[in-house]
């Protein structure tokens, strides 16, 4: 990993409950652009400093700048691809109450198949707002999916690396 002052610096989370963290690389303590990093992070208008080791789950976004540099020394690639994600709601209700469940379903270029689950209840006390029902399980059914999907993810460092990192 290479970076500039400038570039920003991105952690994914480790966590389905938590977002991931961009920093801006005010300082390049390593030679040739490596680590360590003095990094200020954007976090909600409350930013601070830290000094950063990145580990496997970051990566540098060049600026507009060092990535012309990049492309002056070096071949640069860059490839899209698409994984599409079927989302299937149903919901029963038995008099005042209803329950509502959401199937995600992923297929990625390499045949990984994944499928999430999510539920939600309406009691019934509750207003009757079937969005709600299908927002909270197709939420819960998307972060049943991340937390499959980043077990593979873990699977696949360690069998290529063998270094094992487990998602938390």
């Amino acid at each position: 990993m290479r970076a500039q002052v400038g570039d920003r610096l991105v952690v994914e989370s480790p966590r389905d409950d938590a977002h991931r963290r961009t920093g801006i690389v005010t300082g390049v303590r390593g030679s040739g652009g490596e680590p360590p990093y003095q990094v200020h992070w954007l976090q909600s208008g409350h930013g601070h400093d830290d000094l950063v080791y990145p580990g496997p789950d970051a990566h540098i976004e060049p600026t507009s700048k060092a990535a012309d540099t990049q492309a002056e020394g070096a071949s640069t690639m860059q490839t899209t691809k698409r994984w599409d994600v079927d989302v299937v709601v149903s919901e029963e209700s038995e008099g005042e109450a209803a329950r509502t469940w959401a199937e995600v379903g992923m297929i990625a270029d390499d045949g990984t198949a994944l499928r999430g689950h999510g539920m939600a209840r309406k009691h019934p006390a509750d207003l009757d707002v079937p969005e709600i029902g299908e927002e909270l399980a197709v939420s819960r059914a998307l972060s049943d999916l991340s937390r499959q999907l980043r077990q593979v993810a873990a699977e696949d460092i360690n069998e290529n690396t063998g270094t094992p990192w487990r998602p938390s």
